[in-house]
């Protein structure tokens, strides 16, 4: 023979399953339904997303976070809003920030617009070394970057300007391409 508060108890037990079968329903047909407004031409669109890339080594290669990223389908160009990249090569660091971005679509190419800027963490010896341009084309798998437009690079003491430049992230060797000026600081 069950006792009252066993019954009651199966009582309240199967009321919760069922109530929770119900909520689950409403919860998973609200999901379910389109959002309205969204073009329907995109393949995906992110929000407050955050990418970690990995080279053949399995170790970690880059790193990607913005607010926005929307792929076109037809086109196969992805839009970054307000994108953070760290490149990272054998214990090198690259910081490169920028307004916009844009993404070929091989994925290898990411060209960065507005003000970007790019910065190499102080590593031993080594001093931080901040570059500013207004356009900037990233070679993701290969790590280089470059720049037609004119670029300004500091290290904490002295001031490089120049028309263009090409930098190899993985060993930190870049080319000035034209009208190069140096200011050295005053000590």
């Amino acid at each position: 023979m069950i006792r009252r508060k066993t019954s009651a108890g199966i009582l309240v037990l199967a009321s919760l399953v069922a109530l929770s079968y119900w909520a689950g329903r409403i919860k998973s047909d609200r999901v379910l339904r389109p959002i309205a407004g969204l073009d329907t031409r995109l393949d995906y669109a992110l929000r407050d997303f955050e990418f970690q890339f990995y080279d053949l080594e399995g170790q970690p290669s880059a790193h990607l976070t913005a607010p926005v990223l929307a792929n076109q389908a037809a086109t196969g160009v992805g839009e970054i809003t307000n994108p953070e990249f760290d490149v990272i090569h054998r214990g090198n660091v690259w910081n490169i920030v920028a307004q916009s971005a844009t993404v070929a679509p091989d994925r290898e190419h990411v060209l960065l617009h507005g003000d970007v800027t790019m910065q190499r963490s102080a590593r031993g010896p080594d001093r931080q070394l901040d570059v500013r341009t207004s356009e900037l084309m990233l070679e993701v798998n290969r790590r280089l970057a470059s720049t037609d437009n004119p670029v300004r690079i500091e290290d904490g003491a002295d001031i490089l300007r120049a028309v263009g430049f090409k930098i190899d992230l993985a060993n930190d060797q870049f080319t000035l391409l034209d009208e190069v000026q140096l200011t050295y600081a005053v000590n």
